[in-house]
Order: structure tokens, then C-alpha cells, then sequence
């Protein structure tokens, strides 16, 4: 044991912690986002957790999220890929899926018209690695057929929809020697009126299309537009150069390209091959847009190495020649899946995307229409290897709703963004009031709370913020703290719950305050345990202060033992009063530190670093 004097000293109040910030707290402001557990001496604008609020949009508020979460298929294993097309001719829209391990092409009959009510209809369980699919009118007589990639199968083939209603499918192989099949594509490539199919070969290395010959899908002539490239993940067409032909676009994953071939003679016979970038770290999905609203196409792309969203401006007058990146999202995890539609109903065109490693749907909002300013919303951050998301008015109120296939989940899912979700909570950061006497006073909330709506909560308080605990009842009004939280615990935390049973109503919170009354020298705390609290600070330097409670006259014995289990400090045999205390203990050198409590039957240890 280090020689010289060891101070024992009982700290009775700190009068600054109080004279700080009073004796209440209030948080009306959570536009600082989550992530921050705590402790805080004050609580800002951040907090700790949020699972399905919104605090962004208003930054004095907390309201439900939308958008609603509607599972349609909840066990549609290893899926891979999302679409939505009016498959039964009913007038509304019918939602696709293809799953990679099941070989599964299969359609989900939106029954109600809202997207509350599926029946799974299967087209196929032998399309073997089933990797895309996608919905056209391909025989031209007025219904929706269905046409997919499969990259065991090597095969791009279509299911034509025979009475419209998609009950009965027949199968029209276009070919089976596209190796690796991984993308497909409908569009009219030739300009003859019939839709032609493009797709994408990861292994082959090759983009090509082939042409509807007849017109009724029967006979189809193949056409390469480039066979020799470095594993293509993606294929789109659109008209880049505004000349009235179709072209085609790629992302090229293990060359970084997103490339443009330019339709010259508007029949799909000669190509001119456009690089619009050779940098964008594994690019597998592309999609083409008018983001800027200048008139004029322009490229959306996502890039799974570099975990990147950004979209290309067509820059020289439409021409499809000079184009300039925009980064919309440089840290999404496992970019992979990108397409672009007027979620807002603003006017201009936003970006969804699908980050597989992130387990995430994002769509960022077109700010100004420019695209050169994004507001991020998160649909789901739990959407495990997220893997395709698209968009489509599912319930027909004339908003776009947002579609999703997760493999992690084998899930297809669809989110309406209109619509609050039934519950969510929000969690805020641990408050340290750096009080040592004092009892809790009042909780207290202002929220407007419409009909089929409430507001409630939970507190926790501990002398340790690492442990705290179990929560509170739920308190569904204001009131006094007396019995719901223990006095002179100074770390505090709450967790606000937000209900609604109408899907177009959400409550709002707009602040929460908690208060406590300082107790004096000679009066008394509510203390009804032994409690070893813990060394401050910690680490510690010049000296660290240990806090303990008792809740009767008592002897305390305090010992402090080095790592090695050597005692450095001998025991204090000292009786105390019922309430909270704190020793000081000086002069110990750096290192690792525990600190044992003996009262009576009581034992407890905590442990301490003392740095330099």
C-alpha cells in the first residue's frame, strides 16, 4: 500500500449541478437524430433509439412514421426480385416476385384493391435460379404477360397471360443459352409496335435483345449489342439522345462501367458503344430518368462495392455525350438495387434504392427538382439483404407506394406512405441530473392527441447508468413521481409510445419535462436498498469518488484491491445514516482498481480505472 495520507471524505451536496440547469429538464426538439445512449447533462436535440417515429420533418415534434408496412408474402424464400403490374385486368395493381433457390415466377392478385388482401398465384416452380422478373404485353392482345431471367437455367423466357386473368400460363422459351442470365428488360428496340426483350448475361458477358419477330412472341431473332463485357448486372432501355429510338443502358459489375449503346438506325442493327462512367465500384443496377427535369434522360445507378447511389446528368442538350456525377448516397451499405419515380407527388423524380449489406429501403426526396439536393427517409432499416425495391400505387389513392424483396426475410413487402403505422416509440438518451440528494418531483408532456389516438410512457432511473434497469409502468397522463421512480437516482431515461388505430391520424408529441426538489443537509431521501453505485469519474486521476446508499444506520466497510487482488486500501469501518454517500479516495497510482462494499449480509464490487 502506497504510503501517505488517504482522504475520507463525505461529499453532502452538489449545489452547481442544480444551480446548472435548475431543477427540471425538457426536451422539445429531436431533429439531432439518434445514437446518442448517454448519459447527457442535457438532452437537446438527439436521443438514444427511435422505431417507426418520424422527428425529422418537424423539429419540435415526434409523430408515427408513415409508411405503413404491409407484408404480402412473408415466406417467399431466397427472393430476388419485385415488380407490380394490373396482371388479372381488374383495374388495379397485382404485385410479381421471383425467388432465386425455390425456381419460383409467381404473381400475388391484390384481392380488395387496397393491398390488405393477397392470394399467391404461381406461374412456374422450375424456372431454375430465378433471378428477374418483369411484366409486358407481350402478344399484344391488350393483357399483361410475364417475363423472366434465370441464371442456373440460362434462360430468358415469357408466360403468356392465355385468358387474362392470370390463371392459366402458357411458356414461351426465347432462349436457353444466355449464360448466367441475370437481368431483364421489355421495350419496343426496333420501333415496328411489338415489344422486344433485352437482357443481361453475367457470365456470357453479353447484353443483347431479341427481336419479337411476329409480333405474338412466338419467333425471336437475337441481336448482341455487346458481347464482351466484364459481368453485366443490369440492362434498361430509354431514349438518351432524344432521337425518337430506344437505347440501351448496362452496369457492368466487375468493370465499374455504366455504359450507353446508341440505337443509330432506330432498328437495333447498329450500336455505338458511350461510357458515362468506368469508376462506379461494382455496378449492378441502372435505371434512366428525367431526375433534373430539363427535358432530357438522364442515369441512375447503384454500385454494391463502393455503397453508392448517384445518378449522371445528361449534360450536353440531351445528346447523351458529356455527363456529370451527382452522389445522392455514398454510404449505403451493399448498394444494389436503384429506380426512380415521383414518390412525393411533387412533380419531379426521387430515387429508391436497396442496400443488400444494410438490410435497408431508402428513398431521397428530389429537394428542388434539381437534383442537387436530398432529404433521405428511411422505409425500413430491418429489411435483411434487402435485394429490389420498386414502386407502383398500390392501394389506388393515387400516391405511389414503395415495393420490396428481402432475401434475408423472404419477404415481398409493400409500404403505403400515407398511412401511420399502429404503434411506435422513441427512447431518449440517459439524462445525468448530477444531483446526489434529492427526490423526483413531476413528469409532464404536451401532445395533441386526436381520436383514436394516445400518447403514454415509461421512466427508469439508477444510480448506474449502465444498468438501469427495468422500465416504469406506463403512465398515460402527467403526474407526480412519487412511488414510480426511486429518490436520488440521478441517471433518468424515458421511452415515449405512440398508438393509433386510424391509419390517417397520428398523435404528436411536442416536449416532455422532468422535475425533482434538491433535499437539504439533515432531511431525508426515500432510500429502501444497499446500492454500490460506482466510481467518478471514471477513469480517474487525481482522485475518484465512490457512491453508495443505505437505507438504515449502518456500518459500511470500503475496501479498494489492486488487479492482482492485493489490498492497497484497508477497510473504513465507519457507520452511516440512511441516504446516499460518497467517499474520496486520493493518491492511488495508475491502473486497474476494485472497490468492495460490505454492509451487514451486503456485498457488492465495482471496478475503476485510475490513468495518469
Amino acid at each position: 500500500m502506497r504510503s501517505g495520507s488517504i482522504l475520507f471524505t463525505v461529499l453532502l451536496i452538489l449545489l452547481y449541478a442544480f444551480e446548472a440547469y435548475g431543477n427540471s429538464a425538457t426536451q422539445s426538439n429531436w431533429s439531432g437524430g439518434p445514437g446518442v445512449p448517454g448519459p447527457v447533462i442535457l438532452w437537446e436535440e438527439e436521443f438514444h433509439l427511435d422505431n417507426v417515429v418520424e422527428w425529422r420533418d418537424s423539429a419540435g415534434s415526434v409523430t408515427l412514421l408513415p409508411p405503413l408496412e404491409l407484408v404480402i408474402d412473408g415466406d417467399y424464400y431466397s427472393a430476388r426480385s419485385v415488380h407490380s403490374k394490373d396482371i388479372d385486368g381488374d383495374g388495379d395493381m397485382d404485385v410479381l416476385g421471383a425467388a432465386y433457390s425455390t425456381d419460383d415466377i409467381s404473381w400475388w392478385e391484390n384481392v380488395d384493391g387496397f393491398g390488405t388482401i393477397w392470394i399467391k398465384h404461381n406461374i412456374t416452380l422450375s424456372f431454375d435460379g430465378a433471378r428477374t422478373v418483369y411484366s409486358e404485353d407481350i402478344d399484344g392482345d391488350g393483357d399483361m404477360d410475364v417475363i423472366g431471367a434465370a441464371t442456373y437455367a440460362n434462360s430468358i423466357t415469357w408466360w403468356e397471360n392465355e385468358d387474362g386473368s392470370g390463371i392459366i400460363w402458357i411458356e414461351h422459351i426465347v432462349t436457353v443459352d444466355f449464360n448466367s442470365a441475370l437481368s431483364v428488360h421489355v421495350e419496343d428496340i426496333d420501333g415496328d409496335g411489338d415489344m422486344d426483350i433485352l437482357g443481361a448475361a453475367f457470365l456470357l458477358g453479353d447484353i443483347a435483345w431479341w427481336e419479337n419477330a411476329d409480333g405474338l412472341g412466338i419467333s425471336w431473332i437475337k441481336h448482341s449489342i455487346h458481347g464482351s463485357l466484364d459481368c453485366p448486372a443490369s440492362v434498361y432501355s430509354a431514349d438518351i439522345n432524344d432521337d425518337g429510338y430506344m437505347d440501351v443502358l448496362g452496369a457492368v459489375a466487375f468493370a465499374d462501367d455504366i455504359i450507353w449503346w446508341e440505337n443509330v438506325d432506330g432498328f437495333g442493327t447498329i450500336w455505338i458503344k458511350h461510357y458515362i462512367t468506368s469508376n462506379f465500384d461494382g455496378a449492378h443496377s441502372v435505371y434512366s430518368e428525367d431526375i433534373d427535369g430539363d427535358g432530357d434522360m438522364d442515369v441512375i445507378g447503384a454500385a454494391t462495392y463502393s455503397n453508392e447511389i448517384a445518378w449522371w446528368e445528361n449534360s450536353d442538350t440531351g445528346q447523351g455525350i458529356y455527363w456529370i456525377e451527382h452522389t445522392v448516397d455514398g454510404d449505403f451499405n451493399g448498394a444494389i438495387s436503384v429506380h426512380s419515380d415521383d414518390i412525393d407527388g411533387d412533380g419531379d423524380m426521387d430515387i429508391l434504392g436497396a442496400a443488400y449489406e444494410d438490410g435497408k429501403i431508402i428513398w431521397w426526396e428530389n429537394i428542388d427538382g434539381s437534383g442537387t439536393s436530398w432529404t433521405e427517409f428511411t422505409i425500413d432499416e430491418e429489411f435483411d439483404a434487402a435485394i429490389s425495391v420498386y414502386s407502383a400505387d398500390i392501394d389506388d389513392d393515387g400516391n405511389m407506394d414503395i415495393l420490396g424483396a428481402s432475401t434475408g426475410n423472404s419477404d415481398i413487402t409493400w409500404w403505403d406512405l400515407t398511412a401511420y403505422s399502429p404503434e411506435g416509440s422513441l427512447e431518449s438518451s440517459i439524462l445525468d441530473i448530477q444531483g446526489i440528494y434529492f427526490n423526483w418531483n413531476d413528469f409532464d408532456w404536451n401532445a395533441t392527441i386526436p381520436a383514436n389516438t394516445s400518447v403514454s410512457f415509461q421512466l427508469r432511473a439508477s444510480w448506474n447508468h449502465i444498468y438501469m434497469g427495468v422500465w416504469s409502468d406506463t403512465l398515460t397522463s402527467p403526474c407526480s413521481l412519487a412511488g414510480i421512480l426511486q429518490d436520488g437516482r440521478r441517471y433518468v431515461q424515458y421511452r415515449v409510445i405512440l398508438n393509433s388505430s386510424d391509419p390517417d391520424t397520428t398523435p404528436v408529441l411536442n416536449d416532455v419535462t422532468i422535475s425533482w426538489n434538491p433535499v437539504g443537509v439533515g432531511e431525508e431521501l426515500d432510500i429502501d436498498e444497499y446500492f454500490l453505485f460506482g466510481a467518478e469519474p471514471n477513469p480517474a486521476s487525481d482522485f475518484v469518488r465512490i457512491g453508495f446508499s443505505v437505507p438504515d444506520y449502518a456500518p459500511v466497510e470500503l475496501s479498494i484491491y489492486d488487479l492482482s487482488g492485493r489490498l492497497v486500501i484497508m477497510p473504513s469501518h465507519v457507520e452511516y445514516a440512511p441516504g446516499v454517500h460518497h467517499v474520496h479516495f486520493t493518491e492511488l497510482n495508475p491502473g486497474i482498481y476494485f472497490c468492495q462494499m460490505r454492509a451487514g449480509d451486503f456485498t457488492a464490487t465495482q471496478r475503476f480505472l485510475v490513468i495518469e
